[in-house]
């Protein structure tokens, strides 16, 4: 799946100590989480998406500390 801004692959994210998460403009949230969802994924969206530089703002996905991010990884690689 291309991030609809940035014109990259939506990447799962391993930085930090909480878990995997992922970042997506708002605007391919309901995809994301629909694909997710599907695949029987757990996450928790942020409460608030994030907006620098009057850019459109961005959704964090959090996957949790047990998360396969290689797995969520070729899930959102294999979405067209």
């Amino acid at each position: 799946m291309t991030d609809s801004q940035a014109r990259e692959k939506i990447r799962v994210s391993t930085d930090g100590t909480a878990g995997p998460y992922i970042m997506v403009p708002l605007a391919q949230l309901k995809r994301v989480r629909d694909l997710l969802d599907k695949n029987q994924v757990p996450y928790w969206v942020e409460s608030d998406a994030v907006s620098v530089d009057g850019k459109p703002a961005i959704a964090f996905i959090n996957l949790g500390a047990s998360a396969d991010a290689n797995e969520v990884q070729a899930l959102l690689n294999s979405a067209a």
